[in-house]
């Protein structure tokens, strides 16, 4: 069960990403400078050395840039759940941000799909970012 798995533990830097799925939306930091997306959140913008960000909602369809089928418990938590799918995701608004989550299909993913942003609430209300395929 999904209520089983450990819970993230959101630090100063990423607790607006938990709080926006949480509110069912990606969000991510943006440069007030240039622009671009920062992920992981950081103090200064890796493209122009800004200090100056916001966290904003993004479009949250990507592309499968790789994935693997895990079959060692690595966790007791995740006994029950091998062999299971996890995804990298390229961010389509800007592929150089890539996400991992789960995979929610009956099928394995295909690398260079596009797929979209599934918000995952546990039981404790925490929720977490998985991916599903954009069409069946």
């Amino acid at each position: 069960m999904i209520e089983e798995l450990p819970e993230p533990m959101p630090d100063e830097d990423s607790k607006p990403f938990w709080e926006g799925l949480g509110a069912g939306e990606l969000r991510l930091q943006t440069c007030r400078g240039c622009g671009a997306l920062r992920w992981p959140a950081r103090a200064i913008c890796n493209r122009c050395a800004s200090f100056e960000a916001e966290w904003v909602a993004c479009k949250d369809d990507g592309i499968v840039w790789s994935w693997i089928r895990t079959h060692q418990v690595f966790a007791p938590a995740f006994r029950e759940r091998v062999p299971y799918v996890v995804v990298q995701v390229g961010l389509v608004l800007q592929p150089d941000i890539r996400l991992i989550g789960g995979w929610h299909a009956d099928r394995d993913p295909l690398v260079g799909e596009v797929v979209t942003a599934r918000y995952v609430r546990r039981a404790s209300g925490t929720t977490v970012l998985d991916w599903a395929p954009l069409s069946p």
